[in-house]
């Protein structure tokens, strides 16, 4: 038995104490101290002695510090779509954020091959290497004259990098423009506006929901596994054996594919599952969806314990993402969470009654702020004119609307076609 089998997060046990502690069946504190000292001895019998046994992690931000989590602040989003080139390569501007806290900017950089690794002396924007820094650090200055260095975020290859630039400290909100290493941009540009609510979720026992916002939270291996979480209530007596709703739990599962959106053809009993989950499976293989891109800037008050922002929605055939902030961090599935871990589910509905699940794809952050992209499926529909993003959490959800304007922008820039 390898180290990987003592690792309290990798075990069944820790599934079925997160659905315990969800219901009050048992104290976190008491859930903790039993998958401890079950890793313990397993470590033990399996001779890999106790110095290879991993402590449980215990979250900081527990429950009650959670629901007393403050909103993110307003931002501003300003869609650029701008290149600056130099001897070293082109830089796109694609997305500008300004808050008081924070500047970024969201970018996509092509290298000059030809120069790759070298510096040039023709101007400041250097490429780096494929190092821990990423690619570039160029700096940037405001209106004010403030001028700020930057710090890259992201990933690529020889061809091309993505990600989000990051200053060292924020310009001014308001500035109208900025610099990048003497090349001005201007901030004319403005963000869709959205509606922003925020609901209460229907009332049903504390055990359906909890299993419910397990299916809700896919990743990339495909659904998570509930029977553990199943087997563990009803022992509990928080769930009946016969329970008809396991029965329609178990068929959702069974219907959802094993990586987002990969259905060649409709699962076998979609049609008798209830909404929203039917509405998933109604156009398996379809590829028919917008390509484009909306800035957005959308900030939800506090909900569940946890504040949302949208900056970002991007269509493609297949699917689409969101470029999303979350307070305090959320977690992501599969990392290293305590049995009060708690999560977002990503549901997404359009003006036309058909819904659409996300799951968290890059992601970073800490215990405070986290923040990443959220990519939902199936393809949002060519005929769908609004759609509304729902961060779910245990209890109530924000709904965010979106007008969706593929090609009703003008020389602002609203909309980005690819």
């Amino acid at each position: 038995m390898g180290p990987e089998r003592q690792r309290p997060w990798d075990s069944p046990e820790l599934e079925r104490a997160r659905a315990l502690v969800a219901v009050g069946a048992i104290s976190a504190a008491r859930a903790r101290a039993i998958i401890d000292d079950y890793s313990l001895a397993e470590a033990v019998r399996g001779d890999q002695g106790p110095h290879l046994h991993y402590r449980i992690a215990m979250p900081q931000a527990s429950r009650a510090r959670r629901s007393k989590a403050k909103a993110l602040k307003p931002r501003r989003v300003v869609p650029c779509n701008r290149t600056i080139e130099d001897a070293n390569g082109a830089l796109n501007v694609r997305r500008v954020v300004l808050t008081e806290d924070s500047t970024s900017l969201a970018i996509t950089w092509r290298p000059n091959n030809s120069g790759q690794g070298r510096s040039s002396r023709r101007g400041r924007m250097v490429m780096l290497g494929h190092g821990p820094s990423g690619p570039l650090q160029p700096q940037l200055t405001d209106d004010r004259g403030t001028t700020v260095a930057t710090r890259f975020g992201g990933g690529g290859s020889d061809e091309e990098w993505a990600g989000h630039l990051t200053a060292d400290q924020p310009l001014a909100p308001d500035t109208a423009w900025i610099e990048i290493d003497g090349h001005r941009l201007e901030l004319s540009g403005q963000a869709v506006a959205c509606e922003v609510t925020v609901e209460p979720l229907d009332d049903e026992p504390t055990a359906h929901r909890y299993l419910w916002h397990l299916l809700a939270s896919p990743d990339f291996h495909g659904p998570p596994e509930i029977d553990t979480s199943i087997d563990a209530l009803i022992a509990a007596g928080a769930l009946e054996p016969h329970d008809p709703v396991l029965d329609e739990m178990r068929a959702v599962r069974a219907a959802m594919p094993h990586h987002a959106g990969m259905h060649a053809g409709a699962p076998q009993g979609a049609r008798q599952l209830s909404e929203p989950w039917r509405s998933l499976f109604r156009r398996p293989g379809k590829h028919d969806g917008p390509e484009g891109t909306l800035a957005l800037s959308a900030v939800t008050p506090e909900f569940d314990g946890f504040s949302v922002a949208i900056t970002c929605l991007e269509s493609r055939p297949d699917g689409f993402g969101i470029e999303v902030e979350v307070a305090p961090g959320l977690e992501a599935r599969g990392g290293v969470r305590g049995v009060e871990s708690r999560h977002l589910a990503w549901w997404a509905a359009d003006d036309r009654g058909h819904h659409h699940l996300g799951q968290i794809g890059s992601w970073s952050g800490g215990e405070t702020y986290s923040s990443g992209e959220v990519l939902l499926w199936p393809g949002l529909r060519p005929r769908a004119r609004s759609l509304s993003i729902m961060p779910t959490g245990e209890t109530s959800r924000a709904v965010i609307t979106i007008p969706l304007t593929w090609g009703d922008a003008g020389p602002r820039g609203d909309a980005e076609p690819t």
